[in-house]
C-alpha cells in the first residue's frame, strides 16, 4: 500500500537554459494552478522579467546579508559569477496551497532534503543539443551557447533524481503533460489528506484533545 503523505506540496522546475522552464512557470501560475515563490539573484533583470515575480533582484551585499540572517536558505554561483538563492519560505509548511519555484539541481536536492513540504521535482529538457542551440540563438544568447550546452550536459546527469522528466518538443503536448503531472499530484495529496481525516474520525484516540 502506498504511504499516505498529506504534507503541502511544492513543485520545483529545473532544466537547462532554453529548455522551457519559463514557459512551464508562466503556464502553471497563469492557469492558475500554483503559487510561484521567486528566488533571489544578483544578476540584472532581463527585458521580459518582472522583479518580485520572476526573481527577487538584489545586490551582492544585500544577497549575503539575507543569507547571513537566514532569509536565503541556500545558494549557488553560476558560470557568469551571479548568485542564486532559495528563500527560507520554501522550507515551511504553514501554507496549505501548493507552491512552485525554479531551482538548479543542487538547490532542488538541498531543498527537498530540508523542506517540510512534499517536494515534487520536474526536470525540463529538449530533444537535442541542436534544438537547444537554436533556441539560445533565438533568445539572443548565441554567444553563450557553448557554455550553456556544457551546463546542459552536467544537468542531465541529475535528471534521474527528479520525479518527472518532461521533454519540450511539442509545446502543446509539453503543457498538457505538465498540467497532468501537477493535477495528478494535487489529487494524490488531497486524497491522502482526506484518508487521514477519515482515519482520525474513526479512531477517537487520534483526535486532538480539547
Amino acid at each position: 500500500m502506498t504511504h499516505l503523505d498529506a504534507r503541502p506540496l511544492m513543485f520545483v522546475i529545473s532544466g537547462p537554459s532554453g529548455a522551457g522552464k519559463g514557459t512551464a512557470l508562466r503556464f502553471l501560475t497563469g492557469a492558475p494552478l500554483l503559487q510561484r515563490v521567486p528566488t533571489y539573484t544578483t544578476r540584472q533583470p532581463r527585458t521580459h522579467e518582472k522583479p518580485g515575480t520572476d526573481y527577487i533582484f538584489v545586490g551582492e551585499d544585500e544577497f549575503f546579508r539575507l543569507h547571513h540572517e537566514g532569509t536565503i536558505f541556500e545558494y549557488t554561483r553560476t558560470y557568469s559569477a551571479s548568485y542564486y538563492g532559495s528563500p527560507q519560505r520554501l522550507l515551511a509548511d504553514d501554507q496549505a496551497d501548493p507552491l512552485l519555484t525554479e531551482l538548479d539541481p543542487g538547490g532542488f536536492v538541498r531543498v527537498r532534503a530540508a523542506s517540510r513540504r512534499r517536494v515534487i521535482g520536474i526536470f525540463v529538457t529538449t530533444t537535442s543539443e541542436d534544438e537547444l542551440r537554436q533556441r539560445l540563438h533565438r533568445r539572443g544568447q548565441g554567444d553563450e551557447a557553448n557554455q550553456r550546452l556544457r551546463i546542459r550536459t552536467d544537468q542531465l546527469t541529475w535528471a534521474w533524481v527528479y520525479d518527472y522528466v518532461l521533454v519540450n518538443e511539442d509545446r502543446g503536448q509539453f503543457l498538457r503533460d505538465l498540467e497532468t503531472v501537477v493535477r495528478s499530484e494535487i489529487l494524490r495529496s488531497d486524497g491522502a489528506r482526506r484518508m487521514l481525516e477519515l482515519k482520525a474520525e474513526s479512531n477517537p484516540t487520534l483526535r486532538d484533545s480539547d
